[in-house]
């Protein structure tokens, strides 16, 4: 049975510099550092190669990526399932089409149904600058006779969305957990 509810963790990088609003209007130089790494896990009900063919399959993935409120335009998931493969997809808001969030990326790791790593930029997304990659690894590992436990790490983020895409990524899990159990997960 999928647990209810996935774990969250946020990590910061490197210690954060605290400035006081004078010295920041006397620098006029200073930046926030995005270093906030977002780790989520969820077990699921089905098999790691099941639950990895639900991650990388465009076809599949099509169907439950995007928070409640946004879909993955099929036409637009593309995917090189390889090391150094590229691979991309538009989520677009279902209230408002003209909200796009597109990802394309990278595998710069790729051991099925272990583990994938992907560098990434996003677009279209105002918390994210698109001119940043992102580091996205997903973790899959065998729990008990048939269950999978997937670990998302992926980062670094500015530390005031980060809890944000924390919550996207449960969502998600949860919309992976009701597509596993609709398309069969239980069976390879």
């Amino acid at each position: 049975m999928p647990h209810s509810h996935c774990k969250v963790s946020l990590w910061l990088d490197e210690p954060a510099q605290m400035h006081t609003p004078l010295q920041l209007q006397r620098t006029k130089r200073w930046r926030v550092t995005a270093n906030v790494i977002v780790t989520v896990e969820r077990e699921f009900n089905a098999p790691r190669a099941r639950v990895f063919q639900a991650w990388t399959r465009p076809e599949e993935l099509a169907q439950w990526r995007g928070s409640p409120g946004w879909h993955v335009e099929a036409e637009s998931v593309r995917g090189e399932l390889a090391l150094g493969g590229r691979h991309f997809h538009v989520k677009v808001r279902d209230a408002d089409p003209t909200t796009r969030v597109g990802t394309d990326g990278v595998y710069t790791e790729y051991f099925e149904p272990d583990v994938f790593v992907s560098r990434e930029t996003i677009t279209g997304d105002p918390g994210i600058d698109p001119t940043v990659p992102l580091e996205l690894r997903v973790e899959f590992t065998r729990m008990g006779r048939d269950n999978t436990l997937v670990r998302i790490i992926q980062g670094p983020y500015e530390p005031d969305v980060a809890g944000w895409h924390g919550e996207g990524w449960e969502k998600e899990m949860t919309r992976l957990a009701d597509y596993l159990a609709r398309t069969g997960g239980g069976a390879q």
